[in-house]
């Protein structure tokens, strides 16, 4: 092989990576938008709802998903960064 086509192959290797970290981010992002709506949701049942056992496990839910979208958000900003 000559020198620019190993160069030119090189280039699509390493390109592999940047594709692979960007249908990863891709897909983090979609998930943590899912997380976000039914956050959202859960949130609005909990106000709808009276005092008592079940309101109290919709805001355990609610901290649950608040946790979980917020480690999303922060690995895809190690992914991005």
């Amino acid at each position: 092989m000559t020198g620019k086509k190993l160069l030119e192959r090189l280039g699509e290797l390493l390109d592999l990576g940047a594709k692979r970290r960007k249908k990863k981010i891709d897909e983090l992002e979609k998930l943590v938008d899912q997380i976000r709506k039914k956050e959202k949701a859960i949130l609005a049942k909990c106000r709808k709802v009276g005092k008592g056992e079940k309101r109290d496990m919709l805001k355990k839910r609610y901290q649950i998903l608040h946790a979980q979208r917020n480690k999303g958000r922060k690995a895809l900003k190690k992914l991005e960064g």
